[in-house]
């Protein structure tokens, strides 16, 4: 059996109900694949018109890395291990990121756990793309598009026999030693289903190109430090299935011993999860009702790992506690062969305990231990956040050419926190008087509600099978986050420790934020050839986003490391603070297809291209936004010969000129660089070879950020993607 990847990249607007996630089981054979797809659209159904996804962008242990080939797609690159999503310039938690209906919160002051790096690739069936207006059934409490990733769904033996089976695959990589396995292996019957899938991926510190920086003992110029990792996730599933009743149990388990970062100050140290996902259906046949419970506990530890070791004076351990939990409702109702209402409620909690225990003191300097010692610095004191939910959504077929889809929602979130405490009271501030930082804040209101409301509407018209034209509108709100709110001193040390940007700067929070409000405009058009050979698609996207949370530098009524000489600095690292803002973000993403050759001999030969462009500007201060990826360009020549696949592609980046004054944001060059890759995939085995950055190109990734991976710390330079590699990856399915 092969593993398939399969991308549709149609983004119409279909029948909400046939979603994947809706068809909880099905008949299992023994010839039956494994298959993995990504679906890109505005709607939960699968849409025609598909784009194969390579299997050998997935042999890595990140999740992000199946997506790299989607026009608006981009990855803020932190870990071996994880990363955060970008659509079409809305990033991190502006976007709904799901794993099986449950959206895991980021348990990390410098975001190194988001939702999605607790998934390998091989425990993924399907993915569904929303970039830019997404259900209001997908989600809530985000204002931008939407990644759901779905586990492979439960199936069962179509006979009285059981079926037992499985896939074992292992992949490597030369820049870096990067190297892995996984396995899974399932057991059915005609009404259970069991299955396990484990996945493990270790890297040691990658080379760019040529030298960027200075050498120091023991790390090359050439080498990009803090880059090494370790992670390992299991899964078990369980389901049954008694007439119109399906349960399906999931146990999930993540153990990360270490992950560097080169573009944080910080390592990870540990990041261990253990997470139980239970989902019912039952099947009235006039209608589906279905229920899902979660329970999830995070145990997050950061510190310094070998290479920032060097050089430093001490230590800095810092421990996050979390615990998420949900309970959530759905009813779809078939009111009519042409209409389709969904409606849901739902309650999601989380308690983020944020804590920094002493320093260690590694030279015997007096001041080191004086300034993190002898308390505990309390960053988040058991910080809570409450979504209470509510939706409708109502899909109508009015023709054989022409749907809607229509959806409300309301989200009550609450937040709130408990007091806190610095270091010290010399440098920190006595939390017991009323002047002090810690004190005001203590003394402030903490607890807030904020009801936040979304709305999306899609059409789409399909006047016959070669043409498409898709129209999205949204409104959605998102409120801000609890370390953007909470985040308390603003001492130097304690900023410099709170952002997930990865520009090495220093932020701190604030207690009168108010929740952003994205409204979204979205177009699409989409033509293809009566034999599916030649095609195109673009997609313009405009939104504005009202009460945006940016930042600014911190005023100096702060105190500490909010200065007057920080207010007008123009280089090296900045002290920030977060504030409501305007802000705009448009662009256009585009792919096409067209034959080049078809011969019995010589294979089928394609010309592939996809790009995009977006734009992100600050309207209050007048500047670029933040990491906003200049326009990139996807160029293919693809063969289809037998059981081979072969592709050489060309990836143009522009220079990133427009950058973020306010972070000092680093400017990067243009490049271009060349892959090579040929997959073979025949009866049960499947092997690809890949030539990463054939001509040795030394480049920087412009959503890379700040080089922090060695100390001394350098402002201002960028972390280089990686030199030539090479990467082979096999798999056997049984």
């Amino acid at each position: 059996m092969n593993l398939k990847r399969r991308t549709y990249l149609a983004m119409g607007i279909g029948v909400l109900t046939m979603g994947a996630q809706e068809v909880p089981a099905g008949d299992l054979e023994e010839s039956t694949p494994l298959v993995v797809e990504v679906h890109v659209q505005n709607r939960p159904s699968s849409t025609p018109g598909g784009q194969t996804l390579h299997p050998e962008l997935a042999t890595g242990g990140n999740t992000l890395d199946i997506l790299n080939q989607l026009p608006g797609f981009a990855a803020l690159r932190g870990g071996g291990a994880s990363g955060l999503p970008v659509l079409d310039g809305f990033a991190a938690s502006d976007i709904v990121q799901s794993v099986d209906g449950v959206r895991t919160p980021t348990a990390c002051a410098n975001g190194m756990n988001p939702p999605l790096s607790y998934v390998s690739p091989n425990q993924i069936g399907q993915i569904h793309v929303y970039p830019t207006v997404a259900p209001v059934s997908v989600g809530g409490n985000a204002m931008g598009g939407a990644i759901a990733v779905e586990s492979p769904k439960a199936l069962f033996a179509s006979g009285q026999n059981p079926v037992v089976g499985g896939r074992v695959g292992s992949f490597y990589q030369s820049n870096g030693n990067i190297h892995g396995g996984s396995a899974a292996i399932y057991a059915a019957t005609r009404t259970t289903y069991v299955r396990y899938d484990g996945a493990v991926s270790a890297g040691s510190d990658y080379r760019a190109a040529a030298p960027f920086k200075p050498t120091i003992p023991g790390i090359p110029g050439n080498i990009v430090g803090s880059t090494q990792y370790l992670s390992s996730n299991q899964s078990l599933q369980l389901a049954h299935k008694s007439g119109a009743n399906f349960l399906d149990l999931h146990l999930n388990y993540q153990y990360i011993p270490y992950q560097a970062f080169p573009n944080a100050r910080m390592d990870m140290t540990k990041n261990e999860s253990v997470g139980i996902n239970l989902h019912f259906t039952h099947d009235y046949g006039w209608g589906k009702w279905s229920i899902r419970a979660y329970q999830e506990h995070i145990l997050h530890r950061m510190n310094f790992l070998a290479d920032k070791m060097i050089g430093a004076s001490m230590d800095m351990p810092m421990q996050t506690n979390a615990v998420h939990n949900g309970l959530r409702s759905e009813l779809r109702l078939n009111l009519d062969p042409e209409d389709t209402l969904e409606v849901g409620a739902g309650y999601d909690h989380e308690d983020l305990d944020d804590r920094w225990p002493p320093a260690r003191n590694l030279t015997s300097m007096p001041m080191a231990m004086q300034s993190m010692g002898p308390l505990t610095f309390v960053n988040l004191n058991h910080a809570r956040q409450d979504d209470y939910h509510v939706y409708a959504q109502w899909h109508r077929d009015w023709s054989a050419h022409w749907s809607s889809l229509v959806g409300l929602r309301g989200d009550f979130v609450e937040q709130g926190t408990g007091p806190v405490q610095g270091y010290n009271a010399m440098m920190y501030g006595n939390p017991d008087l009323a002047t002090s930082q810690p004190g005001v804040f203590n003394a402030a209101h903490r607890r807030e509600l904020f009801a936040l409301g979304s709305l999306s509407f899609v059409t789409d018209y399909r006047p016959n099978a070669q043409w498409e034209l898709e129209l999205g509108l949204s409104r959605r709100s998102q409120a801000p986050g609890l370390y953007e709110r909470y985040a308390w001193s603003s001492q130097a040390m304690a900023m410099l420790m709170n952002g997930w940007f990865g520009d090495g700067n220093g932020y701190i929070g604030n207690l009168a934020l108010q929740p952003q409000t994205a409204n979204t405009a979205s177009l699409s058009l989409q033509w293809q050839s009566a034999n599916k050979g030649w095609e195109l698609r673009i997609q313009p996207h405009y939104s504005y986003i009202e009460h945006y949370i940016g930042v600014q530098r911190c005023p100096v009524t702060l105190g500490g490391a909010c200065t007057p000489a920080n207010l007008t600095a123009t280089s090296g690292f900045v002290y920030l603070q977060f504030q409501n803002q305007r802000a705009a973000l448009y662009g256009v993403d585009f792919r096409a297809r067209m034959p080049v050759l078809h011969h019995s001999t010589a294979g089928d030969w394609d010309l592939e291209t996809a790009g995009s462009y977006t734009r992100g500007d600050n309207l209050a201060l007048h500047t670029p936004l933040y990491e906003i990826a200049p326009p990139t360009l996807r160029l293919a020549l693809v063969q289809h010969w037998g059981a081979f696949t072969n592709r050489m592609e060309e990836t143009l980046v522009a220079a990133q000129n427009r950058v973020d004054p306010t972070r000092n944001e680093p400017r990067t060059g243009a490049y271009a660089l060349l892959d090579l890759a040929t997959e073979y995939g025949r009866g049960p085995w499947q092997a690809s070879l890949r030539l990463q950055n054939l001509l040795n190109r030394l480049y920087f990734d412009p959503l890379g950020s700040t080089y922090l991976g060695q100390r001394p710390f350098m402002a201002g330079t960028p972390v280089p993607g990686p030199g030539r590699s090479v990467q082979l990856a096999v798999s056997y399915t049984f």
